[in-house]
């Protein structure tokens, strides 16, 4: 059987208590998939959220916040729920 693989798609993660709402991540996305969230974190800033899942994994997001921590980008490396739980 000879089946295409599916390409991978990417989802930033934004942690709330790390993000200082500096703006960083969203002027860098190429996508403009990351604004500046409604909700407030403990120390008083408006955090970041993903409001796409069009993300393209470039890390952009990532390089360009100065908090280490607050973006990590996962993958889901191109396999169905199905392909991952035979391997």
């Amino acid at each position: 059987m000879n089946k295409e693989k599916i390409p991978p798609r990417y989802f930033p993660e934004i942690d709330p208590e790390q993000c200082k709402g500096c703006g960083k991540c969203v002027y860098s996305c190429p996508k403009k998939i990351l604004k500046a969230g409604d909700n407030i974190n403990s120390y008083g800033f408006r955090y970041v959220v993903c409001v796409e899942d069009s993300c393209v994994g470039c890390g952009n997001c990532f390089y360009s916040c100065p908090e280490p921590g607050a973006i990590i980008i996962y993958s889901d490396d191109g396999e169905d729920e199905g392909e991952k739980s035979r391997k």
